[in-house]
């Protein structure tokens, strides 16, 4: 990497987030295939992620960057963050992984400049609110001196009109722990003081209401999250468009929504739907800043790329046919019958639901569920959807398909990408598990999937177990050294229909090590 670090240290004191940690975790939306398929969908030509180089300002501890380095070993990553010890932390990280093509500087944004290079996807997610303006004018220029002609630019601040009442119950706590300067102590006075608040408020009026929503919202923060997001006397929200003529005057211009199911409108009104198709492709950021007002949005996460791009917002209905597809998706009932016209329902890890009548649609979706955590091309999705009806074609399959993942990707029900990500589903005979997750299930039970989520493993044995899957072993070894450790069976909680516990499945530990592979394959974790 090319990046001199000798002059890059900041010459202040301990911050904040020296003294209490941040969590490190992965945001998906702002991963550089996502950004790269949110800038083919408004007609960009996106540099290829597995050759890209990637800047993340306000890095932390690179819990969001350093996955990204893993899965793609021929690009470039650059983290900077103010914090020393939690840079030194990533760094670790960063060597016990042995990754080579990652770099995190202890490093103040107004120190970086034109010889860090050009980056062909720019990431500040939670720094913009939570910094000076003289630091937001900065991040700017960044965004404009470092961003390559085709890049992509990502930017995550506290929005209004939402944030207005969530600045109301921050100034009520401020208050009350302004003498206090311990996390344990300030997090938890915080608390009460809200709960005390809401609790007297009048449970008829909107004040009473507001305050209600509001304190169970910090009841469910983790406490790292509220004092560094809510307790900061510096944390200011700001509306979409005065983001986007802050970038206007940078030369750079508003791409659009990072969520690109915000863009879907068929749980509007048809007065609002009319009102929002209204705009025209020249008004696109006042269309998203009127939905803002409507939604009562408090986090905007927007994309911006160079004004010199011409971009179009026409979304051609086959647009979907250029992207692999994935989806969650499993039948409610597994009697349904997917050849016929009858009614079947299906539900995504979310907990939202679709109901498909039409066999093709109801074959598609099963081919989605069942190839998840891969991703399937129009055309794979297609095949595999009329072989599950016997091969049965029809002159228009390719037409009711296209509009049917039209409108589920637009929806969100469907994810599309504009690369493959790297994994399997199926273990092979020596099954290996991506060293990324393999280390964090070391220390805790939260890993990151080859899908740049955050998934949870069931308990200890399967972190054990995750730890065996090293590529090396066979599925005979990896029996073998559980069956040591935990002996030749084991039982597994169950629950009904209704979610209440029932009798414990005993499992031969060759049956239990089957179907741990199985669930760490839907999980995402096995690289190809």
């Amino acid at each position: 990497m090319n990046i001199q670090t000798e002059h890059r240290h900041p010459n202040i004191g301990p911050t904040p987030y020296d003294e209490v940690y941040y969590p490190g975790h992965v945001y998906g939306l702002t991963h550089p295939n996502h950004l790269a398929t949110m800038a083919a969908v408004y007609g960009m030509q996106p540099a290829p992620v597995e050759r890209c180089r990637v800047l993340e300002l306000g890095c932390g501890v690179g819990g969001n960057l350093l996955p990204m380095a893993f899965q793609y070993p021929n690009s470039e990553f650059v983290g900077v963050d103010l914090s020393g010890v939690t840079i030194e932390r990533g760094q670790q990280n960063v060597a016990t992984l042995g990754l080579e093509n990652i770099k995190l500087l202890h490093c103040d944004i107004m120190n970086v400049d034109a010889s860090f290079g050009r980056f062909d996807y720019i990431i500040a997610h939670g720094v913009y609110s939570w910094v000076p303006p003289a630091v937001r004018e900065k991040m700017m220029m960044i965004f404009k001196q470092n961003l390559a002609p085709r890049g992509v630019c990502y930017v995550s601040y506290n929005a209004h009109p939402f944030s207005h009442l969530r600045d109301m119950v921050r100034d009520m706590m401020r208050y009350h722990t302004r003498r206090l300067t311990g996390m344990e102590e300030k997090v938890g006075q915080a608390r009460a003081i809200l709960k005390f608040l809401s609790d007297g408020s009048k449970a008829d009026s909107v004040h009473g209401a507001v305050m209600r929503d509001q304190y169970n919202r910090v009841l469910k923060s983790p406490d790292e999250l509220l004092f560094h997001d809510d307790l900061d006397d510096g944390a200011e929200a700001f509306l979409l468009h005065e983001v986007a003529e802050d970038a206007s005057r940078h030369g750079l211009q508003y791409l659009g929504d990072a969520d690109f199911s915000r863009r879907y409108l068929a749980g509007y009104s048809e007065e609002v739907r009319a009102a929002l198709q209204h705009f025209p492709e020249s008004e696109f950021m006042a269309r998203d800043q009127y939905q803002d007002f409507i939604d009562g949005n408090g986090f905007r996460r927007t994309l911006l790329c160079h004004d010199s791009i011409s971009l179009s917002r026409q979304i051609d209905l086959d647009f979907v046919t250029r992207f692999h597809l994935l989806s969650t998706t499993n039948p409610v009932h597994s009697d349904s019958c997917v050849t016929d016209d009858s009614a079947m329902e299906f539900e995504n890890q979310d907990g939202s639901r679709v109901t498909l009548i039409n066999p093709l649609l109801k074959a598609a979706y099963l081919c989605l569920g069942r190839a998840w955590p891969r991703a399937l091309s129009f055309d794979e999705l297609l095949d595999g959807a009329r072989a599950l009806l016997g091969d049965r074609q029809a002159y228009d399959d390719q037409k009711v398909l296209t509009e049917a993942m039209f409108i589920l990707a637009c929806s969100g029900e469907v994810s599309f990408l504009l690369s493959r990500p790297f994994l399997l589903k199926e273990a092979t005979e020596h099954p290996q598990a991506s060293l990324l997750a393999r280390r964090q299930a070391q220390t805790g039970p939260l890993v990151t999937n080859l899908l740049h989520q955050t998934v949870q493993l069931e308990d200890d044995r399967t972190r054990d177990f995750l730890q065996l899957l090293d590529g090396a072993r066979t599925i005979d070894q990896i029996t073998a050294e559980m069956t040591e450790k935990f002996g030749p069976t084991i039982r597994i909680g169950q629950k009904d229909g209704a979610g209440q516990p029932a009798e414990p499945l005993l499992l031969s530990m060759r049956e239990s090590v089957q179907r741990s592979l199985a669930m760490v394959g839907k999980l995402g974790l096995l690289v190809a």
